[in-house]
């Protein structure tokens, strides 16, 4: 059973088929030609998906769908499409009503929403072990005709059936759950966040309930603390999504540009604690980043190394830390060849630590990291031999007499073996896919694979420093160990 509609854009038209098949609504869109839309301003707008997280492919998992128009009255018209490719005719498009249809509460509200939504299957989505996510792009119509879109998405996490009943779960407090993998809070008082999906967070600083719940019925056993909210969270000042960052908690390494501190005793850690890490639902494509943070980067600020809390882009530290060279319409990171040039290296590219940085973390001694080049007028006409007017040399032995020593315990003596709670905060109860999606990417955070196809954005910790450290998120909790994980052959022993 199917109707059809018709959506114009002066001369141009769109047919929409509504589909409803075993009472579950989605739209295909077949479009002719290309609709150019206006952007639609990010602060008018936030989208809430409710469960965030369904199992792929399972007809019987479905979702529901709220878009909330903020500071404006002259929204017509609202729907998601799906972008798959660059070509128009492949979308798939959600309309979403605000006339108390389809789970709508309120006519007139300027709240659109539709419910029952069924993701149909299609293995871009997610990722060869498994889960990934679905991404809704909004769309609207305006009273006047117009049409107007914005490129930011909402995310729904989607899991392979494969895991259904893999990660069993287990009760420590009301409210607190655990699988082997991962921490749950059941934030229904908004003790975590002031809100859900639109909240003031500053996990680190002032969200510091997440991790004194953690530490109130777990050990005092992790490194680093992760908080991952179950759905994406918007700012309320901009409705943008809140962004990764880490917040170091303590150091205690010497010459490495850091104080010495230890804030642990805040966030309900006895002193193991280095640092917390706030990730954006979804991914952790830029985890590697973040966690480096914990050492860095503020060794060689004298020297001209830096760039804030991140490398100069006119170096070719490269890594994980660097800021990106931007101009030329080119973005990315110089790389030496020797010989007086240069490659800019793709910002899309996923690297490894750059010997510096190995060098701060305490997984190489000083003699293994190169010179260090910082650039001047650099010719990026060909990325793959960058020349450049002039440039300064920085050697190891100037960063150790600028900071005063070499770093403070020795590779010999450092850390190479790390813990860390991977958290999951909202303010509605988890449904099994939910565990099964969180854990899940918490435990690929432990593997000794490379970058995997096609989610190369994530480096495994492992990979990133070239083998030199280990990262484990397994929780201290009595359960058993889940069957049918990816990377078995690899698990950190």
């Amino acid at each position: 059973m199917f109707e059809t509609g018709t959506l114009k854009s002066d001369s141009k038209k769109t047919q929409l088929f509504i589909t409803t098949l075993s009472g579950l609504l989605f739209l295909v869109v077949f479009a002719k030609t290309a609709i150019a839309f206006e952007q639609f301003p990010q602060e008018n707008a936030w989208i809430r998906a409710t469960p965030s997280v369904v199992w792929f492919d399972d007809p019987n998992s479905t979702i529901s769908i709220e878009v909330h128009i903020v500071g404006r009255d002259d929204v017509a018209r609202v729907w998601l499409t799906e972008i798959l490719s660059s070509k128009v005719e492949d979308e798939t498009w959600i309309e979403l009503f605000d006339d108390g249809e389809l789970g709508d509460q309120q006519v007139g509200d300027n709240i659109f929403t539709c419910s029952d939504i069924f993701i149909p299957h299609d293995k871009k989505r997610y990722t060869p072990s498994g889960w990934g996510l679905w991404l809704g792009f909004l769309r609207v119509e305006l009273n006047d005709g117009r049409l107007m879109g914005n490129n930011y998405a909402l995310s729904v996490g989607l899991v392979d059936q494969k895991y259904k009943d893999t990660f069993e779960t287990i009760e420590l407090a009301p409210g607190l759950t655990a699988t082997a993998y991962a921490f749950f809070i059941e934030d229904v008082n908004n003790e975590v966040m002031d809100n859900y999906p639109v909240a003031s967070v500053s996990c680190g600083t002032k969200n510091l309930e997440a991790y004194r719940k953690l530490y109130s019925v777990l050990p005092d056993a992790f490194d680093m603390d992760l908080v991952m909210p179950g759905m994406q969270i918007f700012r309320p000042a901009d409705l943008a999504e809140n962004v990764p960052y880490n917040v170091r908690v303590s150091n205690a390494v010497e010459h490495i540009g850091l104080n010495i501190i230890d804030s642990t005793a805040q966030f309900g850690s006895a002193g193991r604690l280095k640092s917390v890490t706030y990730q954006s639902f979804g991914g952790t494509g830029v985890f590697d980043h973040e966690i480096a943070h914990t050492w860095g980067a503020w060794i060689g600020q004298s020297l001209g190394l830096l760039n804030g809390p991140h490398w100069n882009e006119m170096t070719d530290i490269c890594g994980q830390l660097g800021s990106y060279y931007n101009a030329s319409g080119r973005l990315g990171h110089f790389s030496y060849l020797g010989d007086e040039t240069w490659e800019l290296i793709s910002n899309h590219a996923v690297l490894p630590y750059a010997p510096l940085e190995l060098y701060i973390m305490g997984l190489i001694p000083p003699e293994e990291v190169p010179d260090i080049h910082i650039l001047h007028s650099p010719d990026v006409n060909d990325v793959e031999h960058v020349t450049a007017a002039s440039y300064e040399t920085i050697t190891i032995e100037d960063i150790i007499a600028a900071e005063g020593g070499e770093r403070i315990p020795s590779v010999e003596d450092s850390q190479k073996d790390f813990n860390l709670a991977f958290i999951v905060t909202q303010d509605i109860p988890y449904n099994d896919a939910a565990y099964a999606f969180f854990s899940l990417t918490s435990y690929q955070l432990t593997s000794k694979d490379g970058p995997e196809q096609p989610n190369v954005s994530l480096a495994p910790f492992y990979w990133a420093t070239g083998g030199r450290a280990t990262l484990e998120t397994r929780l201290p909790v009595d359960l058993p160990d889940p069957n049918g994980l990816p990377y078995e052959s690899n698990d950190i022993e």
